[in-house]
């Protein structure tokens, strides 16, 4: 207080540079990383060139808050070492990401993704580091069904910053790119499997008419043990959604917002939370481990069920060009961020009850208790979650080309046909409650036509009696059972889907006996006509 003004502006200028005052713990982080690494022996760790190809990747995505997210750091660093980033300030435990998305003024890209269309794509261009791009990667993702046994696409190729603009307008030279990758003595399945993706991406821009809708921006902390993709952890702070719908955008100059404009309020929305991703590559008789498990049950973590950067961003601030926002909107942390954005509209009378079970805090905010995890002693059945599912690990580094390759091409396509084996999580969704409804009415259709048919017969055979009523009086209770074993069914099913039940949602039996009964019946009307048929020749031969 007693220095000079000259040496107190300088002083509180450097004090403010530092990063213990910023909150900026990296090098803390990175120092106990290479600790806790050193003490496993993680370089040490060798490339298995036979590992087994057979493998599964789990993805699920939590909400952190902010205050515990250095506490989440130094947890996952003790079982997985940081996989560190360059800077200009040496080595940082974080790595800055932008991803432009692409979409059209129906914003059909966005309400495929929204809605787990099967086949629905997301295009993005990303690039990593601060500054202007030099290395653009462009990424493709493909939603497939996992309870089917598909499993999602995650594909990319890199090109220069200076040809996205091409690849936006349709002028991208695809020939010349070809003959330059010969040239580099590329293999011919490697060059075969760009062009297929190249020319898909370009046709579906064009189709579509493609253009930057909405950036994410984050700082990203990954953990992996080299060369064992087994577990992998990665922290995204500071998420914030910039729309790129600029009047240089629609004019076809900039596929990206110029760094030097300021970014208007209305245009800009911070998320309050930062997002965990874990990914789990088991093989059939795998275990998750027994520290993620403890992660996930420490309380510190919020799932947060197909949670999306791209469509949270475009709901936020572009609520009048979409048809539908995602369930989590209605989370009461989220009120204020929103706030300054055009979606406060949806703040305004916008209450989802219906997935109140899956938004991750209680109306006074509070986390909600997360539902435990099997114990670490009980072997887990080989699982595909339904987010996107990768082959291989991807870090920014393509399993056989570096970054800075401009000719890279990397997939992420699990082509292995052994799908038979996979079973899936339960997860929530909206087609879901459709499904049980739509069996639900099928149940009930069988159940018209049977009681029907027998009030017909009752109806027209009234004053002939005889046999005809009694099948008719067979075939009545078998239609109220039908009835009552659809409603059972149905609000069994409800409470299940409710609860997340992770065991079997199906009924072996109650179909298989229903079938019996009419079978019974049938077969009984048979054998009478049969049995009349015959009385009916003896009689006339005698």
């Amino acid at each position: 207080r007693r220095l000079p003004d000259p040496c107190k502006a300088f002083y509180i200028s450097r004090l403010h540079d530092q990063k213990w005052v910023r909150g900026d713990y990296s090098d803390i982080i990175v120092m106990l990383s290479r600790v806790y690494s050193a003490i496993r022996g993680d370089a040490q760790v060798k490339e298995k060139v036979t590992e087994k190809q057979d493998f599964v990747r789990s993805t699920t995505k939590y909400w952190v808050h902010t205050e515990d997210i250095s506490r989440v750091k130094y947890i996952v660093l003790q079982h997985l070492p940081v996989f560190l980033q360059k800077s200009m300030e040496g080595e940082t435990d974080s790595q800055l990401v932008n991803s432009v998305y692409l979409d059209n003024r129906q914003m059909e890209l966005y309400h495929g993704r929204l809605d787990k269309t099967p086949g629905a794509i997301a295009l993005r261009f990303r690039w990593y580091g601060t500054g202007t791009p030099e290395t653009v990667f462009v990424e493709r993702k493909t939603h497939r069904e996992s309870w089917a046994g598909e499993l999602s696409v995650k594909e990319r190729f890199i090109i220069p910053e200076k040809k996205v603009p091409l690849l936006l307008s349709g002028k991208f030279n695809i020939p010349e790119e070809l003959a330059r990758m010969r040239e580099k003595g590329k293999k011919e399945e490697e060059i075969e499997d760009w062009l297929t993706l190249v020319t898909e991406i370009t046709q579906a821009i064009n189709s579509k008419v493609l253009e930057p809708t909405m950036r994410t921006q984050y700082m990203r902390t990954a953990f992996q043990i080299p060369f064992d993709a087994t577990v992998r952890v990665s922290l995204d702070t500071n998420l914030t959604m910039i729309s790129e719908r600029t009047e240089e955008s629609m004019r076809g100059e900039r596929w990206y917002r110029d760094p030097d404009i300021r970014v208007p309020p209305e245009e800009i929305t911070r998320f309050p939370h930062a997002v965990l991703e874990v990914k789990l590559q088991l093989d059939e008789d795998g275990k998750t481990p027994e520290w993620v498990t403890d992660l996930i049950d420490s309380g510190m973590l919020m799932q947060c069920h197909k949670f999306s950067k791209f469509i949270h961003g475009c709901a936020t601030i572009m609520p009048e060009e979409v048809q539908a926002v995602p369930y989590w909107i209605d989370d009461v942390t989220l009120k204020d961020s929103m706030s300054q954005t055009e979606g406060a509209r949806l703040l305004q009378g916008h209450q989802g009850q219906k997935f109140e079970s899956l938004i991750p805090h209680t109306s006074d905010g509070k986390i909600k208790p997360q539902p435990k995890q099997k114990p670490p002693d009980v072997k887990l059945p080989r699982v595909i979650a339904s987010n996107e599912t990768e082959n291989k690990l991807n870090l920014g580094i393509c399993e056989y080309c570096d970054r800075d390759d401009d000719e890279c091409f990397c997939s992420t396509w699990n082509k292995s046909a052994e799908l038979t084996k996979i079973m899936n999580t339960q997860k929530i969704e909206p087609k879901l409650f459709f499904a049980n409804e739509r069996t639900f009415i099928s149940w009930l259709q069988m159940a018209v036509i049977l009681s029907a048919s027998a009030v017909g017969i009752l109806a027209f055979t009234a004053e002939l009696g005889g046999r005809a009523e009694m099948f008719a009086m067979m075939v009545l209770p078998i239609s109220l059972v039908f009835i009552v074993y659809a409603v059972s069914t149905y609000l069994w099913r409800m409470e299940r889907i409710h609860d997340r039940d992770t065991e079997r949602w199906d009924d072996p039996y109650g179909p298989v006996l229903l079938t019996v009964m009419v079978i019974l019946a049938l077969s009984v009307q048979f054998i009478i006509k049969c049995i009349d048929f015959a009385n009916g020749i003896n009689s006339s031969s005698m």
